[in-house]
């Protein structure tokens, strides 16, 4: 049963299969049933002092952020109807959902979730809504197949931040190994190098962690990579994190990130070829939209360049050219770029 108490939290009643006296939808039962995935890596303080991977090879790799957006359903309560699908899907891992009383980027009402950081927002915001899973979120998630089949496909949901990293337990892909390869081009994309930047102690190291950073957040790729144990307090720790931060800026994210996020670091960087064999990089729409129009003005030239011609040599202005072979509409092709705005960069 699904409950609301005086404080304004949510929650949910595991014992009871209704929420308002109606049964559970059939994936919500299959998820109830289902056996949880094994995790691929150790995380977090566990792993202080043990020394897994020694080979100095990654765990593996995975998801440690999660944001989605999607069109809210015809929900009569859009909070309570949320969590009790959510929580029918990865269970009660985060607990009661609690109002927060104000907005949160951009949206006017906002839930926060009592383990994991977890965040849920709506109101406004041409009818969308927000469900925010940060790294310790993501860490209770038994089972990334079953939220994605509420998120990408019941919810029909796009992904708008992911962050997917590997670790290196021992070290052997390090900070400074990071520093060398953007030092000898290694994160060049297009003949061009990233930014990049430096945090906390690299002067004089305090045992505290070093942050190399590459690329921008507001250009929709960043790459972090630290020195995680010394940040959780283990001074001689060589444990290293390299994390992937992809927004959906210029892109879209496919949900295979989740199921495949070693493939997707892998392709972020030609540095990162070391976390996967087969790495597959994420086009920008930009590039996209450049790529396929230039290649739709080439076959249109091939097809009827021919034709305009003739018909410019038989005393036909160029506008009423145009307008005898002009159609409305976009080519299929530049549809998605056409209606987020997004051009491709013109040639110089």
């Amino acid at each position: 049963m699904v409950t609301q108490s005086d404080n304004s939290s949510i929650s949910c009643d595991p014992a009871d299969g209704t929420a308002g006296g109606g049964a559970l939808p059939p994936l919500a039962a299959g998820a109830a049933a289902a056996e949880p995935s094994p995790r691929t890596v150790i995380r977090e303080e566990s792993l202080i002092g043990e020394s897994p991977g020694s080979d100095g090879k990654p765990l593996g790799a995975f998801t440690d952020f999660l944001n989605v957006t999607f069109r809210l359903p015809e929900w009569k309560d859009p909070a309570a109807g949320f969590f009790y699908r959510l929580t029918e899907v990865v269970g009660s891992a985060f607990g009661i959902m609690e109002d927060q009383k104000r907005g949160l980027h951009g949206y006017e009402q906002s839930y926060r979730f009592e383990r994991g950081g977890v965040r849920f927002a709506f109101g406004g915001q041409s009818n969308t809504a927000l469900l925010s899973i940060p790294g310790e979120g993501c860490a209770f998630v038994k089972d990334w197949d079953h939220l994605v089949e509420l998120c990408e496909r019941e919810l029909q949901a796009r992904i708008t931040r992911w962050d997917g990293a590997t670790d290196d337990f021992e070290g052997v892909h390090s900070v400074d190994d990071a520093v060398a390869l953007y030092l000898a081009g290694a994160f060049n994309g297009g003949g061009r190098k990233p930014a990049y930047d430096q945090r906390r102690s690299w002067i004089v190291p305090d045992g505290a962690g070093r942050t190399f950073y590459v690329g921008k957040r507001r250009n929709g790729k960043l790459l972090r990579v630290y020195e995680k144990g010394k940040q959780l307090g283990a001074k001689e720790s060589p444990w290293t994190r390299w994390e992937v931060e992809l927004h959906n800026i210029d892109r879209v994210i496919p949900w295979e990130v989740i199921s495949e996020p070693a493939r997707f670091i892998a392709g972020a960087y030609p540095a990162l070829s070391w976390v996967s064999n087969s790495g597959s990089r994420i086009p920008t729409l930009r590039r996209t939209d450049g790529i396929s129009y230039e290649r739709i003005v080439f076959y249109a030239r091939v097809a009827y360049g021919r034709l305009i011609d003739t018909m410019l040599h038989r005393d036909q202005s160029a506008e009423d050219v145009v307008r005898q072979l002009r159609r409305e509409g976009v080519p299929e092709r530049l549809a998605l770029s056409e209606s987020l705005g997004v051009r491709g960069e013109p040639k110089a």
